[in-house]
C-alpha cells in the first residue's frame, strides 16, 4: 500500500500528497494510465516534482474514499517508466504574465528577484539537456532566456517566459482535450441488466452494478461484467476476446467475462469485476499508447527542430564574431525555427483527431494520418463492411400448384424460427413483415452447416442447402435447373424446401448493401484512391456480379481468414500501399497486415484493436471521411513548416542585421510560432 496525504480537495476534484514519487522517477504516465481506466475519472494530472497526483472526477460515480483506495492499491514499484515533461497550467502562464508586468514596472531589483525565480526551471532544463550531451530547442530557450537576463533586460527575458509557456499550455490543453473526448468515446456503452435482489428483481444500469451483485443474463445479453455463474447453463458467445467462431458451454462456477455474450440459455451471474474495471483498462492503454506514438513526420518535424536549434547558435556566434554587438546576439538568440516545428506537427494531429472524433472516427495516432493519406488502394471485407452483415429475402418462388408463394413462406419461417442462424432469422423477418400466420408442423432437427428437418402433415419437410437436399435427402433437383440457374445469375443465396423428398419451393436472399457504399466508393476515388477490392467468402459469380454492380476494379472469391492476410501482402509486394476495411474476428489478421486498417463500428473487440481507425458510427462514408481528414492534416503540416521556414528566416535576418531589439524580436517570433499553433488549433473546429 502506498502511504498517501489528503491535499486538498473540491467537489469533484481532489489532490493526493504521494511521497514515493520521489523514489520513481518517470512513472507519471503510467499513473495517469492507471487512473483514468476508472470509470467516472475525468482527467488525472501528476506532479512528480511535488509528489502529487490531482484526479478530477463524476460525483455521482465516485467518491474520496474509493478514489483514495485505488490510488494507494497502485503497484509503484512495477509502474513502468517513460519520458514525461511538465504540464503547464493557466496559473503557469497568469504567473509568468504577473512577472513580465513586475519586470516592466517595478525597480529593476525587484525585477531581477522575480525573473530569476520564473525563469530557474527553464535554465534548469537546458542545463540538464546539456549534461546529456544533447542540444536541443529546450537549450535554445534556456540560453535565449538567460542572456536576456544576464544582460539586465528582464523585462524580454520575461516577455519570452510567458510566450514559452503559453505556448506550451495550448498545446498540453489541446492533447488533453482531444485525449479525453477520445477515451469518452470509446469506453463501453451502458446496457440495462436484471438485478435480483431478496425484494426480487429490477431492471438496473450495468455501471449501477457493484462487486457481490446477482444478475440474471437471457439469450442475446451482453455480458457487462466480470463474474461466476452461480446458477443455470449457457452457450457464451466469446468470440470479441478469444476469436473462437463457436459458442462455449459455460454452467455453474465457471467464469464469464465482460465483452462477450449469452447466445443461448439463461444464467444467473454474481458479480466480481464491474465493466469499467474488467475492460476500460485495455481500452485506456489503447488510447495512451496510439496517442503517445509519435508519426513518421513527427519525428523527422523534431529533428528538423533540433538541427535549427544548432543553425541558431552558429548564426549566433558568427554575428558576435563580426560585431562584437551582444544585442545584435541577444536578438538572433531569441529567433529559433524550432518552437513552431516541433509544437505544430502535433497540435495538427490532435486536432484533426479531435475532429474525426466528433465526426465518429477514432484516429490512433498521428501516424495513422500519415499511412492513411500514404494508402493508393482500399481493401473491402463484403459482409459487415460493403453490406450490413444481414441478409434480406427479395424472392420466394413456389415450385410446385400445392402452395403460394405466401403459403411457402409462412411454412419455412415456422420451422426456421428455432433456428438462430442469420438465413433463418432473415425468412421469420420477412414472414412477421408480411403478418403470414404460424403453421403447425413437428419437432425441428438441426443439421449442422445444413439445414433444418422436421414434418409437416405427418410427412417429412426439410430446407437448407441444394447439397444438403440433393445428396443427403435424396431430392431431384434436375426439373428444376432452369430457375435455380435464374436465381443465382441474380446473385441470390437461395434456401430449398422440399416436403416427402419433393421439391416445392426456394426462397432468394441477397446481401443488403449499405446505403451509403456507392457515395463513399466514389468518394475514395476523388480522394485519390487508385484500386478498389472486395474480398468475398463468396463463390466467384456471386461475387463478380457484385464487383460489377459497384464498378470494383479486383474481386477475390472463396477468401478463407487466412487467404485475407496473404492477399494483402501480395498487393503490397506488387507495390501497393494498402488501406483495409473489415469487422470481424476473421479480419484481424489482415488488419495488421495492411498498411492502414480500419474497423467497422460493429466490428468485434479483436478487430477494433488490430485496427489504425475505428469508426465509431454504423456508416461507410466514414471511410472516405477519414481519408479526407488526413489530407488536410498533412496539408497543414506541411504549409505549417514552410511558414515556419520563410517567416523565422526574415526575423532572423533583420535580428543579425541589427533591425530589431531583442524585445521585438522575442515578440515576433514568438508570436509567429503562436499563429502558427493557432492556425492548428483551429483544424478543430473547421
Amino acid at each position: 500500500m502506498n502511504e498517501i496525504y489528503l491535499q486538498h480537495r473540491f467537489p469533484g476534484r481532489i489532490r493526493f500528497k504521494v511521497p514515493a514519487l520521489k523514489q520513481y522517477p518517470d512513472i507519471g504516465n503510467w499513473i495517469k494510465q492507471s487512473l483514468i481506466a476508472i470509470q467516472g475519472v475525468n482527467d488525472v494530472r501528476v506532479n512528480q516534482y511535488a509528489c502529487s497526483v490531482i484526479i478530477q472526477y463524476d460525483t455521482l460515480l465516485l467518491d474520496n474514499p474509493t478514489l483514495s483506495a485505488r490510488l494507494q492499491a497502485l503497484d509503484l514499484a512495477s509502474g513502468e517508466a517513460s519520458e514525461s515533461e511538465h504540464e503547464y497550467t493557466r496559473g503557469d502562464v497568469a504567473l509568468n504574465v504577473i512577472g513580465t508586468l513586475s519586470a516592466a514596472l517595478l525597480p529593476k531589483c525587484w525585477g531581477a528577484l522575480t525573473t530569476a525565480s520564473l525563469i530557474a526551471p527553464t535554465l534548469a532544463e537546458g542545463i540538464s539537456e546539456l549534461q546529456e550531451k544533447r542540444v536541443t530547442v529546450e537549450v535554445l530557450d534556456a540560453i535565449a532566456v538567460g542572456l536576456s537576463a544576464w544582460r539586465g533586460d528582464y523585462r524580454t527575458a520575461m516577455l519570452t517566459q510567458s510566450l514559452i509557456s503559453f505556448g506550451e499550455y495550448m498545446e498540453q490543453h489541446t492533447s488533453r482535450s482531444s485525449d479525453k473526448l477520445l477515451a469518452d468515446l470509446i469506453r463501453p456503452q451502458e446496457s440495462l441488466v436484471w438485478r435480483i435482489t431478496s425484494a426480487g428483481k429490477q431492471q438496473c444500469c450495468s455501471s449501477d452494478l457493484v462487486a457481490g451483485d446477482l444478475i440474471e443474463l437471457m439469450p442475446g445479453d451482453a455480458i457487462p461484467v466480470d463474474g461466476v455463474i452461480e446458477s443455470g447453463v449457457g452457450l457464451i458467445n466469446q468470440s470479441t476476446l478469444t476469436g473462437e467462431s463457436v459458442p462455449v458451454r459455460r454452467e455453474e462456477g465457471a467464469q464469464v467475462y465482460s465483452g462477450t455474450s449469452v447466445h443461448e440459455g439463461g444464467i444467473k451471474i454474481r458479480v466480481e469485476k464491474v465493466g469499467s474495471e474488467a475492460t476500460t483498462a485495455k481500452i485506456a492503454k489503447l488510447i495512451y499508447d496510439s496517442l503517445s506514438e509519435k508519426s513518421e513526420i513527427q519525428q523527422v518535424t523534431q529533428d528538423m527542430a533540433d538541427r535549427r536549434v544548432k543553425l541558431t547558435l552558429g548564426i549566433g556566434a558568427a554575428v558576435f564574431a563580426l560585431t562584437q554587438d551582444m544585442n545584435r546576439v541577444a536578438s538572433v538568440f531569441l529567433v529559433d525555427y524550432s518552437c513552431a516545428l516541433k509544437l505544430s506537427t502535433p497540435v495538427t494531429f490532435k486536432s484533426i483527431m479531435y475532429r474525426a472524433a466528433q465526426s465518429g472516427i477514432l484516429l490512433k495516432g498521428g501516424s495513422a494520418i500519415e499511412k492513411i493519406v500514404d494508402a493508393d488502394t482500399c481493401v473491402f471485407d463484403k459482409t459487415g463492411t460493403l453490406t450490413y452483415g444481414d441478409m434480406e429475402v427479395t424472392d420466394v418462388v413456389p415450385l410446385s400448384d400445392a402452395n403460394t408463394a405466401r403459403d411457402l413462406l409462412a411454412i419455412a419461417a415456422s420451422v426456421e424460427e428455432h433456428s438462430s442462424h442469420p438465413l433463418s432469422q432473415a425468412v421469420v423477418s420477412a414472414a412477421k413483415h408480411n403478418e403470414l400466420p404460424h403453421i403447425d408442423h413437428g419437432e425441428v432437427e438441426y443439421v449442422i452447416a445444413h439445414g433444418l428437418r422436421s414434418t409437416l402433415d405427418t410427412h417429412c419437410l426439410v430446407m437448407g442447402s441444394r447439397h444438403f437436399l440433393e445428396v443427403h435427402e435424396d431430392v431431384d433437383f434436375v426439373p428444376f435447373e432452369p430457375q435455380i440457374r435464374e436465381f443465382e445469375q441474380k446473385g441470390r443465396h437461395l434456401i430449398f424446401i422440399s416436403h416427402q423428398q419433393k421439391l416445392i419451393g426456394m426462397i432468394g436472399l441477397r446481401d443488403h448493401l449499405r446505403d451509403d457504399v456507392h457515395q463513399t466508393l466514389a468518394s475514395l476515388r476523388d480522394l485519390g484512391i487508385n484500386e478498389l477490392v472486395m474480398i468475398s467468402g463468396d463463390r466467384a459469380f456471386k461475387a463478380e456480379m457484385l464487383g460489377n454492380e459497384l464498378k470494383l476494379d479486383k474481386v477475390y472469391a472463396e477468401a478463407t481468414p487466412e487467404s485475407k492476410s496473404a492477399i494483402i501482402e501480395s498487393l503490397k509486394q506488387s507495390g501497393r500501399k494498402v488501406m483495409f476495411v473489415g469487422d470481424g474476428v476473421n479480419d484481424a489478421p489482415a488488419l495488421t497486415a495492411a498498411d492502414v486498417g480500419i474497423a467497422m463500428h460493429k466490428g468485434t473487440e479483436l478487430a477494433r484493436q488490430a485496427a489504425d481507425v475505428v469508426l465509431l458510427k454504423d456508416t461507410l462514408h466514414g471511410v472516405a471521411e477519414v481519408r479526407q481528414l488526413s489530407q488536410v492534416a498533412m496539408s497543414l503540416v506541411n504549409s505549417n513548416i514552410k511558414l515556419a521556414e520563410y517567416v523565422n528566416s526574415g526575423i532572423m535576418f533583420s535580428a543579425a542585421m541589427g533591425m530589431l531589439s531583442p524585445a521585438m524580436s522575442a515578440l515576433l517570433h514568438n508570436g509567429t510560432t503562436l499563429a502558427i499553433l493557432a492556425r492548428s488549433l483551429a483544424a478543430k473546429n473547421a
